[in-house]
């Protein structure tokens, strides 16, 4: 397998419809993002912008909510022309980086965001197990004691000013997915650190630097998770963990690095989008006292319809994974050739 290529005389085609200047992921949002999000809405909304990856010559961004719907609705009923896996361009994941970044390759191609069915189904079939409706809300008494707790270390701070993230946001998502994922207590903030660095690899500046701590952290998770892996076999505990274990062994749906990977991805991706939300929903109520003291009327009316808004408003994972382009598509009226990427800006 051969790194990404686009035809450069395409990549200048592409560049040259842009009405606005190149969007830069990698720029830090110092500011509030949304005025500017809004103005390629209007005037760009379909944008060749610069690529979060340094590896990609750019990369098709997505700014109108029609256009990413018709994003997402591809392939429902048919075969996709979309996904995640370059490999079915005949391109390999993990070319032309850094050696010490490797490792983060090798397990994020078994992501369940960078998989296609039947992997992605197969995958998801044992995953979903774990995760349904009953399961979830059996576990609700565990949190709601769990959020008490935090919320009395609150109270101890008296009326003063407290950093919600260091106290709410962030170790509640930490505690929660680790009872449910069967993570030792010990081994958490270990296991919380490593979890931030991987994720650095979703969130590239359009350098190498953010994949080679991910690459440090895969290695760790590996070797963490080998040993825990062994522990749960000799003694299963209650959790996701040792469940998935079983389940692997028994129906053979799940190789050795299919646990890994989705094990790690499921501990990342079940702590960073909730500390996001819980950030930013909470900031974005205190700047809206009317909807917080709405909310504070009738929490429990308005707790489901809440969270979803919250959800739309600001959403914690505003740049999904990219899509690679299998085949020639268009959305919006704009043609996207194949070996192509869009970004969906949701």
């Amino acid at each position: 397998m051969t790194t990404f290529s686009i035809d450069s005389r395409r990549v200048d085609e592409n560049l040259a419809r842009n009405s606005l200047p190149q969007f830069n992921p990698g720029e830090p949002i110092t500011h509030d993002p949304y005025p500017d999000y809004a103005r390629y809405r209007r005037e760009d909304p379909i944008h060749w912008g610069m690529p979060h990856d340094p590896r990609l010559p750019g990369i098709w961004y997505l700014f109108r909510h029609a256009d990413c719907q018709a994003l997402f609705r591809l392939g429902i009923g048919v075969e996709c022309p979309i996904g995640g896996m370059p490999a079915k361009l005949g391109w390999d994941f993990g070319a032309d980086v850094p050696e010490g970044a490797v490792d983060y390759f090798d397990l994020r191609k078994r992501f369940l965001t960078a998989q296609d069915p039947p992997d992605h189904t197969r995958v998801r079939s044992v995953v979903g197990k774990f995760f349904t409706p009953k399961n979830i809300e059996a576990f609700r008494p565990r949190v709601e004691d769990i959020v008490a707790s935090m919320l009395d270390a609150v109270e101890q701070h008296g009326p003063g000013r407290v950093d919600i993230v260091k106290l709410l946001a962030s170790p509640l998502p930490l505690l929660v997915v680790s009872e449910v994922m069967g993570v030792p207590f010990d081994d958490r903030e270990y296991v919380h650190s490593m979890s931030v660095a991987l994720g650095s690899g979703f969130d590239l500046d359009g350098t190498l630097d953010k994949l080679l701590a991910a690459g440090e952290a895969a290695r760790g998770f590996n070797d963490y998770l080998r040993a825990l892996f062994e522990l749960q076999r000799a003694a299963p505990q209650a959790g996701v963990i040792s469940g998935m274990i079983e389940a692997a062994a028994q129906n053979g749906k799940l190789d050795e690095r299919d646990l890994f990977a989705t094990v790690s991805v499921l501990i990342q991706g079940g702590h960073s989008t909730t500390m996001g939300l819980l950030g930013r929903g909470l900031r974005g109520l205190l700047e809206q006292r009317d909807q917080f003291e709405r909310l504070c009327a009738d929490p429990e009316g308005l707790a489901g319809s809440a969270t979803e808004e919250l959800l739309r408003w600001t959403s914690p994972a505003q740049r999904p994974p990219p899509r690679w382009v299998y085949e020639d598509i268009e959305i919006g009226g704009q043609e996207f050739r194949r070996g192509e990427v869009i970004e969906p800006m949701i």
